[in-house]
């Protein structure tokens, strides 16, 4: 995402920026197994907005709507290097456990799998740049200021009044799915409508599209 008032001099990543909307000023999180497969779902999206790799899913349609069905099947693309220190630790896992594995990686799986290790990168990163601070009985406050500009950029992104690239689409996604929008004031989301040639903004890949519908629908939610 592009520097915000705000924000701190370097971008963050994906699942850093996840990881600092979900944390309340409390210092807590709503639901600690959601927002650690949300965290694990927002690395996939990070790797998958870099083209190192895509989820294949299998799609169906019932009067007009596509429904996505199956766990998901991983596929790399490019396993290079990354020039990210997590992004390449998480690909090297990737390409152990796909050389391993006796059945294709799924999505679902690997978000399962990955648990709450998602997090604890991320929240060390957010510790470092002074983003994320560090309280009793293991509390954890954001820092304001860039936090209150995350939200303001998936606020604007939301009611249509700030711009929405593929980063920043995903990062909404993730909010909806972790079932945070309430604690934002989002109500309106600008995706689902369409420009004048009746396609969906940002236009994305339609393989990227699926990877990130496939991605959200992992995270469990508030009932299960």
């Amino acid at each position: 995402m592009s520097s915000m008032a705000g924000s701190p001099p370097h971008p963050l990543s994906l699942p850093e920026e996840f990881v600092l909307l979900s944390y309340l000023q409390s210092g807590r999180v709503h639901d600690d197994e959601r927002t650690a497969t949300a965290c694990a779902a927002a690395e996939l999206g990070g790797l998958a907005l870099r083209r190192n790799l895509l989820v294949r899913v299998r799609k169906t349609r019932k009067l007009g709507i596509e429904f996505y069905r199956g766990p998901g099947e991983m596929e790399l693309l490019d396993p290079g290097p990354t020039g990210l220190d997590r992004a390449d630790a998480l690909l090297a896992e990737l390409v152990q456990a796909t050389a391993t594995a006796p059945q294709p990686v799924t999505a679902r799986r690997w978000l399962r799998r990955r648990g709450s290790a998602a997090l604890s990168p991320h929240r060390a990163a957010l510790t470092e740049r002074g983003l994320l601070h560090h309280g009793p009985a293991a509390l954890s406050s954001p820092e304001r200021g860039a936090r209150d500009a995350l939200i303001d950029a998936v606020r604007a992104a939301y009611d249509g009044s700030g711009p929405l690239d593929a980063h920043l689409l995903f990062l909404c996604e993730l909010v909806g799915s972790a079932q945070l929008k309430r604690d934002f004031g989002l109500t309106r989301w600008r995706y689902r409508h369409v420009d004048d040639s009746g396609v969906p903004e940002p236009r994305l890949p339609e393989d990227l599209r699926d990877t990130f519908d496939a991605l959200r629908m992992y995270v469990p939610s508030r009932e299960e």
